[in-house]
């Protein structure tokens, strides 16, 4: 799986532009501010239809457009394909092959990638919110069609909070919050289910990493932090037993709170090290270590799932990382396999063994450069 054109028009800050990526790996290289990542994102724009910033879609038209359009020419498996996504503060519109679709369909696995930015070297010590992310962004790319559990999921949640809000204010009675939790428990099972199915199959690739680069001296384990007593092997009848047992248990306090305390939306990953928390013992290269071996994981896991190498997308990580992390991270990517974006200041920290194409980006105009 690889971009064999890359075009974009009316791009965040970037001047209109139309490169032939390299195959294997690809630098970025600029100072700060001059559009490095906005090309990076909109190779994620073509994978996933919307940004990694969670941006608005008029903050991706550049100043004084009307409208952006980003283009790549696709192969995977030896097929060609053509994805262009059109974006203007109304909305957005995906053409496929010179077709406009109105609706994606779930199996539309046409581009997978996996973003390795500075955000997620604080995997391991922000709160639970940036790691749900990343495990929902890690989910998505195995199975597409997760993005439909969780919109679904946060659809109910929004209409349970604003029964619990009309309950407060006696507007309902409180007993009628029972009849539409049906739904809630349903989308919040599948969920929890999807997540538990995850990360039994990419625990492994993770074990296997982590105790590569930490020399076999140290031992990494993820859980997850969900309903009380339930275990991630637990069946879907018994993930909905604990889904209504907790919003059982949490009633009165949600009448009192106003909002939905329990659930998927507040889970997390529990994070350890030789069985310690990562977040409250690790030293700073333990913590580097960690992420490094979340997101070389994920590579394995997405690769295991599709039987083909995400594209991997990497954000200016090589100045956040020691020495030592970094040449550890270039030996993955040269053995790895797939095609590689790399954003820089300096392309002196890319040590990979094969020529890399090399782009060089200035207020916000891309033009190739010597390897």
């Amino acid at each position: 799986m690889h971009l064999t054109v890359l075009a974009a028009q009316g791009w965040r800050n970037l001047a209109p532009f139309r490169i032939v990526p390299d195959r294997r790996f690809n630098i970025v290289e600029g100072r700060n501010g001059q559009g490095k990542t906005n090309l990076l994102e909109a190779v994620y724009l073509l994978a996933s239809f919307r940004s990694f910033r969670d941006a608005r879609n008029r903050e991706l038209v550049g100043w004084g457009e009307q409208r952006a359009a980003v283009l790549g020419e696709i192969v995977r498996r030896e097929v060609a394909r053509t994805v262009e996504v059109r974006v203007t503060s109304m909305g957005k519109q995906v053409v496929l092959d010179g077709k406009g679709i109105t609706k994606l369909p779930a199996e539309l696995a046409h581009l997978n990638v996996v973003l390795f930015g500075p955000d997620d070297l604080s995997l391991t010590k922000a709160g639970p919110a940036v790691r749900r992310r990343f495990i929902d962004r890690a989910i998505y790319a195995v199975w597409p069609d997760y993005v439909n559990d969780l919109r679904s999921y946060s659809a109910a949640l929004k209409n349970r909070n604003r029964l619990l809000r009309q309950a407060q204010e006696r507007r309902i009675d409180a007993a009628v919050l029972g009849a539409f939790e049906r739904e809630l428990i349903g989308h919040a099972a599948r969920v929890v289910h999807r997540r538990h199915l995850f990360l039994q199959g990419y625990r492994p690739h993770f074990a296997k990493v982590f105790d590569h680069i930490t020399g076999h001296e140290l031992s990494g384990r993820i859980t997850y932090r969900g309903y009380r007593g339930l275990r991630e092997e637990a069946p879907p009848e018994d993930i909905v037993a604990a889904c209504e047992l907790a919003l059982d248990e949490a009633r009165a306090t949600d009448l009192k709170r106003g909002f939905t305390s329990v659930g998927p939306h507040t889970h997390d990953l529990g994070f350890t090290i030789d069985d310690r928390s990562a977040r409250t013992y690790a030293s700073q290269g333990q913590h580097r270590a960690f992420v490094l071996a979340l997101k070389i994981a994920e590579l394995h896991r997405l690769h295991e799932a599709l039987g083909v190498y995400p594209v991997f997308l990497l954000d200016d990580v090589s100045s956040e990382l020691d020495e030592q992390r970094n040449g550890q991270l270039m030996d993955y990517l040269d053995q790895a396999g797939g095609q590689v974006f790399i954003t820089t200041t300096d392309r002196r920290w890319i040590r990979v063994s094969a020529a890399p194409a090399v782009y060089r980006v200035e207020a916000g105009r891309i033009s190739s450069a010597a390897s």
